[in-house]
């Protein structure tokens, strides 16, 4: 089906699904089928000064001295829980469960579950950070629910179909991501327009991301390839469609490519994403209703690194694979045999 492509990312007043509905999911389809990114606004807890809170929070986090962050490193880790650094320095979040033990636990499953690192509430003073950061994850999470009801109604899809692939006790995957400024030595590096903040991917294991950002840095690749801004938006959320969803709607909603450019960053950024995660051990496949040849729309292919990934066909496998590619220092370290495949399947 050809895509209707565009040119900038739609924002959506999400008191409108109570307000004036017919309204509220004409703009949602719009959002979900056509572009796959949409940035919510008047988002019932969700507001600017919550977000502001946070964001204060997460500088505060960042400006201690690296020896402080040592001691939080996800390299303690095996569920790679805690604080990383990249192209980018991240802060970690799942559930709180144990550790899996035993020497035959497969990597997927040490990667998904473990506990959190939190850091002591007197070396943050200013904040009650433990506090702070699971109210967001509550509300995200209030939030997800939501939108997957929502999402149930635009398509029709009975909501015990979607649910089943939700386990029974919630849980989630989320980071706290400081994002540097351009400098001189990022410029340098700069090649067509871009430098690496976070590479280009779509969510592969995924149904929604969910995301608040303290200033803009996001871009999204529409269908013609062109990289088209997402803009930061006071109280806005931004949420997007992953993999696992477009394939489970056979296309009709659709995960596009997206990256963080460095060159858009004049100072630091931070940004929160969240993902409710789904059941690991079930197979996703497309809903009969969805699996005409006329459901999927067009649009430009994703990179060969997204096409790799996407091809592994045991999803357990798929989901460990996707999250060592985000750190690849900290997998090099701690998953060894992982990491050789990974570069032997081209991953990385």
């Amino acid at each position: 089906m050809a895509q209707n492509d565009f040119g900038s990312i739609p924002t959506v007043d999400f008191s409108l699904a109570t307000s004036d509905s017919e309204n509220y999911y004409h703009q949602l389809r719009h959002a979900l089928e056509e572009v796959g990114f949409v940035i919510f606004v008047n988002v019932p807890g969700f507001e600017d000064t919550f977000q502001r809170v946070v964001f204060a929070a997460a500088e505060e986090l960042f400006s201690r001295p690296d020896s402080w962050k040592d001691k939080l490193s996800a390299s303690h880790s095996y569920a790679l829980r805690g604080i990383c650094a990249a192209h980018a320095e991240a802060y970690r979040f799942g559930a709180d469960l144990p550790a899996p033990i035993g020497g035959d636990t497969p990597f997927w499953k040490k990667l998904h579950q473990g506990p959190n690192q939190w850091p002591a509430e007197e070396d943050l003073p200013t904040f009650k950070f433990r506090h702070l950061m699971e109210t967001l994850f509550e509300r995200y999470q209030a939030l997800n629910l939501t939108l997957n009801d929502h999402i149930c109604k635009l398509l029709d899809i009975p909501q015990p179909v979607l649910n089943a692939y939700f386990p029974d006790t919630y849980e989630f995957n989320s980071a706290i991501w400081h994002y540097f400024p351009v400098n001189s030595t990022i410029l340098s590096g700069a090649q067509n327009g871009f430098a690496q903040g976070m590479h280009e991917h779509r969510d592969p294991s995924t149904f929604l991301t969910c995301l608040i950002q303290s200033r803009p840095g996001l871009q999204v690749q529409n269908h013609a390839g062109a990289w088209i801004d997402v803009p930061h938006v006071e109280g806005g959320v931004v949420c997007n469609i992953g993999m696992q969803l477009m394939r489970l709607t056979g296309g009709k909603l659709v995960a596009t490519t997206h990256r963080v450019n460095t060159l858009l960053i004049d100072k630091d950024r931070y940004t929160i994403p969240y993902v409710l995660s789904t059941k690991l051990d079930k197979p996703v496949e497309t809903l009969p209703q969805f699996s005409g040849a006329d459901v999927a729309k067009e649009h430009i292919a994703p990179n060969a690194k997204i096409l790799r990934l996407a091809s592994i066909s045991d999803p357990l496998e798929r989901s460990g694979y996707a999250r060592l590619t985000l750190f690849p220092a900290m997998a090099k370290k701690l998953y060894p045999k992982e990491f050789q495949r990974a570069e032997e399947l081209g991953l990385l």
